[in-house]
C-alpha cells in the first residue's frame, strides 16, 4: 500500500513540474522596420483663393511651408506649402492572434532646416493609405499625431542631434484592429510668430536613410493552470485513485469470506 502511495505522488510531482516548465516560458518579441511608398503633395493658394494641388516627387526630399503675406495681384501665390506622405503596408505582417504590438514608432531622419523665426513645427498626421498617392491625402481622414520643434534636436554647430521619433502605436493598433492593408502619414511644417514674409523648409533625409516604422511585437503564451494549482489537483487524483482501489479491495474480501 505505501508503495503504490508513493508511486501515485512522484506521479503527481512530475505532472506538475512538467507544467511549471510551460508556465516559465518566456514571451516571444519580434521588430519589423518597414519602408514606405514616398510622394510629396504640393499646394498653392492664389490672393483671391485659388488652391491648386500637385504631386512634386521630383525636388528634394523636403517639407516646406512659404507665407508672403505682401502678395496683392490675385494671381500671386501667397501661400505655399509641401507636405510629405509615407504609407507603411502593414497587411503582409502575418500576426498571429496571440501577437501583440507593443510600440511602433515612425523614425524620421533630417539632414537640415531652416526658417525666419526660432520656431519650426513638425506636424505629424495619420491616415488609412492605400499605398498610392492620392492628391486627397493632403488633409482627407488625417489624425493629428503630435507635434515637434526641428531647432530643439540640433547643435550649436547645426548639426542634427538625432533623428525624429514619433510613438504612433495607438494608431498602428487601431489600423491592425480595423485591418487595414496601409498606415499612413503625413508631415508638414508649421511656423509659429508669423512676420510679414515668412518661410521654413525642413528636409526629411539624411545620407539617403529615409523615415522607418519600427513595429516591436511580442507572442503571449496561452494562460495556463498555476503549477500549485496543477500539483493539488493531481495529487487528489491520485489519492483518490488509491482510496477507491482500497475500498474495492475491501469490499471484495467480504465478500469472498462469505
Amino acid at each position: 500500500m505505501n508503495n503504490l502511495y508513493c508511486k501515485v505522488a512522484v506521479a503527481s510531482i512530475c505532472t506538475a513540474l512538467s507544467f511549471t516548465l510551460v508556465t516559465n516560458k518566456e514571451a516571444k518579441a519580434a521588430t519589423f522596420n518597414l519602408t514606405a511608398t514616398k510622394f510629396f503633395i504640393q499646394e498653392q493658394t492664389t490672393v483671391v483663393g485659388n488652391i491648386d494641388r500637385l504631386f512634386d516627387n521630383e525636388s528634394s526630399n523636403e517639407v516646406s511651408i512659404i507665407i508672403n503675406n505682401e502678395a496683392t495681384r490675385p494671381e500671386e501665390v501667397y501661400r505655399y506649402e509641401r507636405r510629405g506622405f509615407y504609407e507603411f503596408n502593414i497587411g503582409n505582417l502575418s500576426l498571429t492572434t496571440n501577437t501583440v504590438i507593443s510600440r511602433a514608432i515612425l523614425d524620421i531622419p533630417f539632414r537640415n532646416a531652416s526658417a525666419q523665426t526660432d520656431w519650426l513645427i513638425l506636424n505629424l498626421l495619420g491616415y488609412v493609405g492605400n499605398g498610392k498617392p492620392d492628391l486627397s491625402d493632403f488633409e482627407g481622414g488625417a489624425a493629428y499625431l503630435g507635434r515637434e520643434n526641428v531647432f530643439y534636436v540640433f547643435d550649436s554647430f547645426g548639426r542634427p542631434l538625432h533623428n525624429i521619433n514619433f510613438e504612433v502605436t495607438s494608431f498602428v493598433n487601431q489600423r491592425v484592429s480595423n485591418r487595414d492593408g496601409f498606415a499612413g502619414f503625413g508631415i508638414s511644417a508649421e511656423i509659429l510668430n508669423l512676420p510679414n514674409r515668412n518661410h521654413g523648409k525642413f528636409t526629411l533625409d539624411y545620407d539617403d536613410y529615409e523615415p522607418t516604422l519600427k513595429i516591436e511585437t511580442v507572442d503571449v503564451p496561452e494562460p495556463v493552470p498555476e503549477p500549485t494549482t496543477i500539483f493539488s489537483s493531481a495529487l487528489a487524483l491520485g489519492v483518490g485513485g488509491w482510496l477507491k482501489r482500497k475500498k474495492s479491495n475491501q469490499q471484495n474480501k467480504t465478500t469472498s469470506q462469505h
